[in-house]
Formats: C-alpha cells, sequence, structure tokens
C-alpha cells in the first residue's frame, strides 16, 4: 500500500484526516469509517419511521446483516464463518471464552505480566470462585516472550490466555510458537487479537488459536460495542458458554417467527442449541447499529488486505523510528520488522508527567496521540494505520522539534 491508495482509503472512508486532523492514536479508539457512519445513519432513519409496516422488521433483514458481518469476520482470520460470534467487544469475547472452560482447583492459567487489564480480569474471578492458579509472565524486554511463557507451563497448566501485540511497547508476540506448543501439550490457547487484527495479516489455523477475541472499535474504525469472537469447530463442540442468547437456539424444526405465531407454542418445548460460535452469542437484541457499523468497517478494511496495510505501517514506522532518533528520543518499539505493526512507543526519559504534557501539546496542533504505560514499559504510544501517511509522520516530527 504505497501514499496514493493511502490518499484514496482517506478520502473514501475517514474524509475528516487531512491538514486539519492528524490522528494518530487508532489502538485507543479509531475514528468511525465513513462507510459504517452512513450505514448505521440509515438504520436509525428506518427505525424511526417503520418501513415495513411490521414491528419486527429488523430482525428479519439484519438476520443477514449479522450473517456478513460473521463471514467478513471470518475472512480476515482465516476461519470459518461458523466459528465467528458477533459480540459487544474484547472484554466480552475473552469473558465468554473463559467462563466455558471447566478448570478444577489446583490448575493454572498462564497470563502476561505486561498485558493489557481485560485478558486477566475473567480470570482473576475465576480464580477466587474456582481456586484456580493465576501465573502472571514478567516481561524482561517489553515483549510477551514465548519463551518465558513456557517456561511458566507445567502438567497442570489448562490456558494460556494472551494478547497479539504489547499494548505499551508495540512488540508482536509469537503467537505462532505458543500456538504450536499449546496443541502439542493440549493447552487451550485464548488471545486478545485489537491491537492487531485488520492490521497484520492473520490465520488462526496456522497459529493454534482456540479462541480469538476482538473488539471492533480501535483499529476496525467501527462504532463501539460491536466486536467479535472466533471458536474453533472442535473446541465450540466441546465447551458451552455459560451465558446464552435468545437467538443462540433454535425451537425445533422452525424458525422463532414460526415459533411465536403458534398457540400451541410453550417455554417447555425443546430448543436446540448448535454446537458453533453461534451459541456465545449472549444476550437478547443484538446491537443492530454497531454490528451494521462492524460489517461496513469489515469490507473496507477486507478490500485494502491486511498485509498491504501491515507493509504500509512498517514503512510508516520506519520513517517515524528515524525521525525520532535525530531527534534525541528512545525508542521502546522493536526494530525488526518481524516483531512490530502499527504501534510505535517512545519516550524521552523525563517521565509520565512529562510525556502527558507533551501529548497535550501535540493535541493543541491537532495532532491526536496517547500515553501508555504497563509493568514499567511505555510512553507517547502512536498508532500508524493504513489511513496514515509520510506527511501525517513529518507533521509530528516537525512539532516534537520544536
Amino acid at each position: 500500500m504505497d501514499d496514493d491508495v493511502s490518499s484514496s482509503l482517506r478520502r473514501e472512508g475517514f474524509p475528516a484526516l487531512g491538514e486539519h486532523l492528524t490522528f494518530l492514536d487508532w489502538g485507543s479508539t479509531g475514528l468511525l469509517a465513513e462507510p459504517a457512519r452512513l450505514r448505521v445513519r440509515e438504520y436509525l432513519d428506518e427505525a424511526a419511521v417503520c418501513p415495513s409496516g411490521e414491528a419486527g422488521w429488523m430482525h428479519v433483514r439484519h438476520a443477514e446483516t449479522l450473517d456478513r458481518a460473521r463471514s467478513e469476520a471470518a475472512a480476515l482470520i482465516g476461519a470459518r464463518k461458523e466459528e465467528v460470534a458477533v459480540v459487544e467487544s474484547t472484554t466480552v469475547g475473552l469473558l465468554a471464552a473463559c467462563e466455558a472452560i471447566p478448570l478444577l482447583p489446583g490448575e493454572n492459567v498462564i497470563l502476561s505480566g505486561l498485558d493489557y487489564g481485560a485478558v486477566a480480569m475473567p480470570w482473576k474471578m475465576r480464580a477466587r470462585r474456582d481456586e484456580i492458579e493465576l501465573r502472571f509472565v514478567p516481561s524482561r524486554t517489553g515483549r510477551i516472550e514465548a519463551e518465558d511463557v513456557l517456561d511458566a507451563v507445567d502438567e497442570k497448566t489448562r490456558v494460556m490466555a494472551l494478547s497479539s501485540l504489547a499494548w505499551t511497547t508495540g512488540a508482536l508476540t509469537d503467537l505462532g510458537t505458543l500456538g504450536e506448543e499449546a496443541r502439542r501439550l493440549g493447552i487451550l490457547f485464548i488471545v486478545d487479537g485489537v491491537q492487531s487484527v485488520g492490521v497484520v495479516p492473520m490465520d488462526v489455523k496456522a497459529l493454534g488459536i482456540d479462541f480469538l477475541a476482538v473488539g471492533g472499535h480501535k483499529w476496525l474504525c467501527s462504532p463501539l460495542g460491536a466486536g467479535f469472537l472466533y471458536v474453533d469447530r472442535l473446541k465450540a463442540a466441546r465447551y458451552q458458554p455459560r451465558r446464552i442468547g435468545m437467538l443462540s437456539g433454535r425451537p425445533a424444526g422452525r424458525s422463532f417467527i414460526e415459533w411465536f405465531q403458534d398457540p400451541g407454542a410453550s417455554p417447555e418445548d425443546e430448543i436446540f442449541f448448535l454446537a458453533s460460535a453461534r451459541t456465545f452469542e449472549a444476550g437478547g437484541t443484538p446491537n443492530y447499529p454497531g454490528i451494521i457499523g462492524l460489517q461496513a468497517s469489515l469490507e473496507l478494511f477486507r478490500r485494502a488486505g491486511p498485509a498491504a496495510i501491515h507493509a504500509h505501517v512498517l514503512r510508516l514506522g520506519d520513517d517515524l523510528m528515524s525521525g525520532l532518533e535525530g531527534l534525541g528520543f528512545r525508542i521502546v518499539t522493536p526494530r525488526e520488522e518481524a516483531w512490530r505493526a502499527g504501534v510505535v512507543v517512545f519516550n524521552h526519559g523525563e517521565g509520565p508527567a512529562a510525556e502527558k504534557d507533551l501529548v497535550r501539546k501535540l493535541r493543541e496542533r491537532r495532532i491526536v496521540a496517547s500515553v501508555r504505560y504497563c509493568a514499567g514499559f511505555g510512553g507517547v504510544r502512536v498508532c500508524l494505520h493504513a489511513m496514515n501517511d509520510r506527511s501525517d509522520v513529518g507533521r509530528l516530527l516537525e512539532a516534537l522539534a520544536e
């Protein structure tokens, strides 16, 4: 993806970008893609007038939207459509995976001490309730090192739950090595993919991932409250979620609409739950506006292609890191292309207070970045996406040089 393609994507999906806004914080909450905004607006306009004259029109029409969203997400990560559930967020997906896996007292779960809090949060409650052990692996380098993670594994390890990218350093995790070892050892592999899916090519089958949770509002630029959960089909057949939704199952031999209109229907009737990721779609009425926006955004980034996006952000990252070093900043993110994606983190050794002040000054110039730390690693975080180009990098470096 060169700057011409990037400019085309900016015009098509993000018209606010340009001379008056340098947006470099996609890893926090991304800008809403224009196709998503327009489709959500269309839905809201329809919801105000009941266009079909039938009050349940949105369920009928947007069952197809849900299906397309599952298909788009599956295509992005190398999965089957029936292995994708639409969920509200990364956290909800991680929680559903955590709740579905049976564990005995004394068994353990491997986590990273460098990870985002949502990865560990569900397991902390499980640890209190079920007397399981949580093993937090410290980071020596600012990366979630596969070697260190595997050194923490023993005969009572049942789960590894980790992120695909270290959110405060921008370092990619070696998912391939971890997934291969997890399969060999019979350990379940749960991944938070929110900071890399859509920017880095991902094949969940090749990587040996059992559960992958991805929120849509960051790098996928969809409305908040919509994301997806991948569940390997064999694991979906084996593990049942603790929470279910009204639409997770089906009445015997008919649709819910037919069931609702049958005088003989009863809550005692048998409901069939498919052995697929759909069973993990908990709750009742789906977040249709969010899902409509998610589907539109997924289409946009699928057409651009994660491989092309990754190559583009790596080139921009090279330019940015060279410029930062020339200005005397310390680069936290690995320089090797194999270990980074769109996140570049840097600092100047003066501490978080000075970095927050720097980000505030950038904001006055309409340059959007953030400060992030975990386990002592972090600094000013810049997130480079397909829509950014060399002019964005140039404006940032010019502002930092002042």
